[in-house]
């Protein structure tokens, strides 16, 4: 019984909360990410067929210390958790070359992107990585959070709360 009074404390806790999750700023265009400019990497499709679905966008660089983590726990997320989400990697900066080898060292199945300025503008650029952004089937920017995710906190990231 007690376990129980505590389990429900728990979530209501987590509930209340402040999340580190950030909707899209109200006051930002509204740009249709899935139509800017991002050159395709390791034989990814072009970034406007992932229109139609939602998708997780995580930002990566060379020489990130968090990324790979990242990718791993975006990998086990979606294979575990969410086998119906999109999920690609967009680069923060970096040359082709470089991020070939990151992706490579990643050993991700993602499909990725070397970023354009339009596109880093649209996603609110923050200047670390790895960040997670969630964009809608229209190409809209839903909500960005930043830092390294286990899958528990990407499944609170969908559900609009994180304890970060």
């Amino acid at each position: 019984m007690i376990g129980r009074v505590f389990s429900i404390l728990a979530v209501v806790a987590s509930l209340l909360a402040p999340a580190a999750v950030q909707p899209a700023s109200a006051s930002h265009v509204a740009y249709n990410i899935y139509e800017l400019p991002a050159t395709p990497l390791n034989a990814s499709p072009d970034l406007r067929e992932l229109s139609g679905r939602i998708t997780m966008l995580i930002t990566f660089q060379p020489n990130c210390a968090w990324c790979p983590l990242q990718f791993k726990a975006a990998q086990e997320f979606q294979r575990t958790r969410a086998p119906w989400l999109q999920i690609a990697a967009v680069s923060h900066n970096g040359s082709i070359p470089a991020l070939l080898h990151e992706l490579d060292r990643y050993q991700t199945p993602f499909p990725a992107y070397q970023s354009s300025p339009a596109l880093l503008e649209a996603l609110e650029f923050t200047p670390g990585t790895p960040c997670v952004y969630l964009i809608g089937e229209d190409g809209h920017l839903g909500q960005i959070s930043c830092g390294r995710k286990t899958p528990d906190e990407l499944v609170r990231f969908l559900m609009g709360q994180s304890d970060r």
